[in-house]
Formats: structure tokens, sequence, C-alpha cells
């Protein structure tokens, strides 16, 4: 069992950190800040991160993800509702999967497949069990619903080999391993980690390394989870604040990994005990991530350009 300490490497705090991502090409670390809708590009130098531009989409921006031809932008789900975030910042409708939930469910954690297909989960408001989705997303199929009655659909994940998907559900705190193939199919489901939400944390957002060991943002439990792909537990990243929401390996060495906090959830007292809540932490862990996956920009934005 190896453990590590994150550091905070940011000073900025926010309501609801999430989708913290690593793109390479670009060579920039970018995040979310959910509830407040805005989008966050930075650069890093060691432990520091710098922010160098920002996006307000509007409330409810739960995913980013950018698109293969990096001239067309960003894929992201809001509310409701995928769209194309363009580098000028103005938004285009893609879709709205849950078009017919507004008020009562929105959009929760989101990544490219290794096709270039947009997956995107969902989650009702005040987390009211079995009311979510996982749909996926091209403009040659339109959505597609790949599961319906899940609770808070969140981290996504495939292994190097992209013959496997991990995927969280936060409301029962599971992370499951299924068979995938290229068409999106998935079969042969295996709980992977079952975690009892009150004396653990639940898991939350997710990432793969080299190796196809998982590394899982423990919302609840003050640290992130690093497993193999048969669910032994490998090591912990603690973290100084309660709500560890997602986790990313990148960096110019390709082996730090970002975590995302949150002050969602945390009473007065709390907040008082824990000055580091909502911001962004780092630490090398000595292993690389896998390469970002992308939109398709092909499949869905040639026609604007």
């Amino acid at each position: 069992m190896k453990y590590f300490d994150a550091q905070a490497c940011n000073t900025e705090t926010y309501f609801l950190g999430e989708c913290v991502r690593w793109d390479a090409q670009l060579g920039e670390l970018s995040w979310v800040d959910v509830n407040a809708g805005t989008f966050y590009r930075a650069v890093v130098d060691g432990p520091r991160v710098t922010i160098v531009h920002t996006y307000d989409c509007g409330a409810y921006l739960t995913a980013v993800t950018p698109f293969d031809d990096r001239d067309f932008g960003w894929i992201i789900a809001q509310g409701q509702s995928l769209y194309q975030l363009d580098r000028e910042g103005a938004k285009h409708l893609l879709a709205a999967p849950e078009g017919h939930n507004v008020g009562r469910v929105r959009t929760n954690d989101g990544s490219a497949d290794p096709q270039g297909r947009f997956w995107i989960g969902s989650m009702a408001f005040g987390a009211v069990a079995g009311q979510g989705s996982l749909y996926r997303f091209s403009q040659e199929e339109g959505v597609t619903t790949v599961m319906s009655g899940v609770t808070i659909s969140n981290g996504l994940g495939w292994s190097p080999d992209t013959s496997t998907l991990y995927y969280v559900d936060s409301g029962p705190g599971t992370l499951t391993a299924y068979d995938y193939d290229e068409t999106g199919s998935l079969t042969r489901p295996r709980v992977l980690a079952q975690l009892d939400y009150p004396s653990e944390g639940t898991p939350d957002g997710i990432c793969v390394d080299v190796d196809g060991n998982i590394w899982v943002a423990i919302w609840g439990g003050s640290e992130v989870r690093h497993y193999s792909p048969t669910g032994e537990l490998l090591g912990r990243v603690r973290v100084s604040t309660s709500q560890p929401s997602c986790c990313a390996l990148g960096g110019p060495l390709g082996t730090t990994l970002y975590i995302t906090t949150a002050q969602e959830d945390l009473a007065v007292d709390t907040l008082e005990n824990e000055p580091d809540a909502g911001r962004l932490f780092c630490v090398d862990v000595g292993v690389r991530g896998l390469p970002l996956l992308t939109f398709d920009s092909s499949r869905t934005m040639r026609a604007r350009s």
C-alpha cells in the first residue's frame, strides 16, 4: 500500500470544483465550478497552477471535453443539455438528453469514449435515488440511453486497451467494471469497490493510469483511492478537506495527480476547520495517465466551419 499527501496548488476556492482534465496537446489543465458555471483553463509550473482563461457558461456546468480539432473548442454539459463551446465562448446547442426533466434532473460527469462519442450521466436535484441516467451522444447516433435508474452518474474511464469501462454511481457508492466494445455495448458488470458513505465516503470522479489502475476521488472521505482492475486497493492519497470530487493525471511529466474539491455539503463549522475546502490539490504519484479522450469533430462540427 502506497500513501501520498496532496497539497493545495491554487489560492481560489470553488463551491463545487469538478471535471479536472489534463490536455497534453494544449499543455493545459482545466476544471469547472459547477454551480457558478465557470470553466477554467490553466498552465502549470511545478505545483503552481495559473489560470489563463475563464468561460462563464451558466449554472450547472458539469462536464467539459475538447474536440479532437481544438479549433472547434469543447463539448460541454450544462443544465439538461449538451453544447459546443467555441474558443470565443459562444455556446451552440447540440442535444438535450434531459430536456424532458427541466427542474428535476441535470447532467453530471461525462467523458469522450475511445471512438470519439460523448458519454454523459445525470442525477436528480436532491440526488433522488434512481432518477439519473447514462447517455451516449454523437451527431450520427443522436442521444442513446445506455443506462437508466442510476442515482448519481459519475466518473467514467476506459482501460488502456479500451476493452473495459469503469463507471461510478455515487448513490450506492459503487465502482463497476464492464466489458466494452466499439459499438458502446456494455456487458458483464462486476463491482470492483462498494463504499459505505457514512463511514468511508462515496466514489466520485475517476481517471485511469498507463498501468491500467484506477484513481478514484472519494467524496466525504478526504482522499483519492488507487485500485487495480480487479478491485485491489493499492494506495491512498490524503487530502486536507472532506470533499474530493474528481482527479486527473497530467502535468509536464504526466505523473502529477490533480484533484478538485468542494465546499458543497459542508457545515459552517466544518468549513471553518477546513480552510482548503474547494481548492485544487496536486501530488506527484510516479505514474502517467492515459491520453485525454476527445470528441470527434468530424461527426458534428464540420458544417459550422
